[in-house]
């Protein structure tokens, strides 16, 4: 599966992520709020396709395809919560 809007979103966590957001969360907002409602659709499929495709306690794969689709920041306290949270089942639409 080719992640389209999976991708902008992870380009989103750069190098700067830290500096410019307080945290996590708000980061990920500024970001979300942007979108349309069809975008964050289409965003919550694919975050969802990427958790069913690397499963694991540890987020050692998600991370790895996290920088792999152009992210720069990760935080292992943060990030595999806030996927799934993005996630079909776990959307906040």
């Amino acid at each position: 599966m080719q992640y389209h809007e999976l991708k902008k979103f992870a380009q989103w966590f750069n190098q700067d992520f830290e500096i410019l957001f307080n945290d996590t969360q708000a980061g990920a907002n500024a970001y979300l709020n942007t979108l349309s409602i069809k975008d964050k659709q289409i965003l919550s499929n694919e975050v969802t396709k990427l958790l069913q495709e690397l499963p694991g306690k540890d987020h050692k794969g998600l991370k790895n395809a996290w920088i792999r689709l152009g992210a720069q920041w990760w935080c292992n306290d943060a990030m595999p919560p806030l996927l799934k949270k993005l996630s079909k089942d776990g959307s906040q639409q």
